[in-house]
């Protein structure tokens, strides 16, 4: 999950699949668009070059489906979809399909955070004792350095005491404070902020900060202060493994071979703040905008949030982090990854350009530490700059 157990074989799961032959071109421009369709022979350019970088990802690491959205001012979207949602029916990709996105929920977690902030009704400088109890270092460790990925608590999900429990039962239901309470047992690996080291637990912990601030449960934080006021109907919180169709199936796939094989649902309370919400790629790039310009924020919070990055040493593979942000490029935004989904969300202010990128399969063998919606992102984003 990475949230973070991409790291991790965590069993050999049954349903192995022959990896279906790829589609030519899926899409057309609305969320509830579905089904095959070819490029028109009036492409431009730019749309041959994000076409070429889908089937680049395509024929290198095999994964079985792909949700892309390009949105620069000024252009006509590129919005498809291509491959498969499930190998074994041969079902297309749909466009309106229901992702967890992962670990992109981070970004909304701090989001909210920043706007309480913004509301005065807590701040950054705050040490995280002050609202939850028991936090190794929680007299030292502030907010921010929560935000930030810069606290040096352990990372729960990598626990073996979380890692025994959740590899023989997928869909067990936690509360977010046992989930934090793997990580309360374990040393904390360096003073608050002295170091970069990315950890789910640091978003656990803000999202219980938030539920405490605004007496709500996080889900209905989030829809009443991000989803709502941007219009995200197809994003939710959800507290079962159980989405609104279409929902694709997961898989892991060997980018050697092109073998996919799916994988079981997992219960979004495994991943709390950290990992849990689902999207569409409609609203994640909506989300993608409003988080790289920052439009739920005034400017100056927006200017600290990314002022305060970092460059990162391990864990996901930005340039540098900041708060609840990471920088590719001159790219901002997320990425998520784990169990079968890979994605990712990023906004190059300078153009008002936004790509998101949804995939339905988690790398494994020699390769598994790959993000395939990172590296098609960045390949879409060189063709978007090249104009």
């Amino acid at each position: 999950m990475r949230c973070d157990l991409t790291r991790r074989r965590l069993g050999r799961w049954a349903g192995a699949a022959a990896l279906a032959p790829w589609l030519a071109s899926c899409g057309g421009g609305g969320s509830g668009d579905s089904g095959v369709f070819v490029l028109p022979a009036t492409a431009t350019s730019r749309e041959d070059g994000y076409l070429k970088a889908v089937q680049d990802i395509s024929a290198t690491y095999h994964p079985p489906g792909i949700l892309a959205g390009v949105r620069v001012a000024g252009e006509a979207p590129w919005i498809r979809a291509f491959g498969l949602s499930d190998v074994a029916r041969a079902a297309p990709m749909a466009l309106n399909s229901t992702f967890p996105v992962r670990s992109v929920t981070k970004s909304f977690t701090v989001t909210l955070l920043l706007q309480l902030v913004q509301s005065r009704q807590l701040a950054l400088e705050h040490k995280i004792g002050r609202y939850i109890a028991g936090v190794p270092n929680g007299q030292l460790i502030d907010l921010a350095d929560l935000a930030g990925n810069q606290s040096g608590l352990a990372d729960y999900s990598m626990q073996p005491g979380f890692l025994d429990i959740f590899v023989k039962d997928l869909l067990h239901v936690w509360t977010p404070q046992e989930l934090v309470a793997f990580s309360f047992a374990v040393k904390p690996a360096f003073l608050p902020g002295e170091q970069y080291q990315y950890s789910n637990t640091n978003t656990v912990l803000l999202g219980m900060v938030v539920e405490a601030v605004t007496g709500q449960s996080l889900g209905d934080a989030l829809a009443a202060r991000i989803f709502n006021p941007l219009g995200l109907r197809g994003t939710r919180y959800p507290s079962s493994a159980e989405l609104p169709p279409p929902t694709p199936t997961p898989y892991a796939v060997d980018v050697a071979t092109g073998v996919a094989e799916d994988l079981p649902p997992i219960s979004p309370t495994s991943l709390a703040g950290s990992g849990a919400i689902a999207s569409t790629l409609a609203d994640l790039l909506v989300w993608g905008d409003a988080l790289g310009r920052g439009s739920l924020l005034d400017a100056a919070l927006q200017d600290l949030r990314k002022s305060r990055a970092r460059a990162v040493t391990n864990g996901p593979e930005y340039d540098r982090y900041g708060l609840g942000i990471g920088q590719i490029g001159n790219w901002w935004g997320h990425t998520g990854s784990g169990v079968g989904f890979q994605i990712a969300t990023m906004n190059l202010a300078s153009r008002n350009a936004t790509i998101s990128v949804m995939v339905n399969a988690t790398p494994e063998g020699s390769r598994r530490d790959l993000n395939l919606a990172q590296e098609l992102f960045e390949k879409l984003a060189a063709v978007v700059e090249s104009a």
